[in-house]
């Protein structure tokens, strides 16, 4: 029998594999879009997401479901520095 552990990168619980999100980001040229000068994704639970802001039930609706990705985009652009923090990343001047 084989066993996976999922783990948070952010709280470092073990969750299910259902309850973890990818939080990719990425920098590129504003010229080209897909040559990537660095890529960092994360696996971060529902509940930390939740902490943040980011709404991630679905309600199966699509009008619900495109108001709801409008509040995760402006909460997500608020955050941003937040994550990053979370995550170990810092800009200092």
């Amino acid at each position: 029998m084989v066993t996976k552990t999922f783990i948070c990168d952010i709280c470092k619980l073990s969750v299910g594999e259902t309850e973890l999100c990818t939080v990719d980001v990425s920098v590129t040229y504003p010229q080209d879009r897909y040559n990537k000068l660095l890529s960092c994704k994360k696996d971060i639970c529902k509940e930390c997401l939740k902490k943040k802001g980011i709404i991630t039930e679905r309600t199966g609706e699509r009008v619900k479901d495109e108001q709801t990705a409008v509040t995760n985009q402006k909460t997500f652009e608020q955050k941003f520095t937040d994550f990053l923090e979370d995550l170990g990343v810092a800009f200092t001047e």
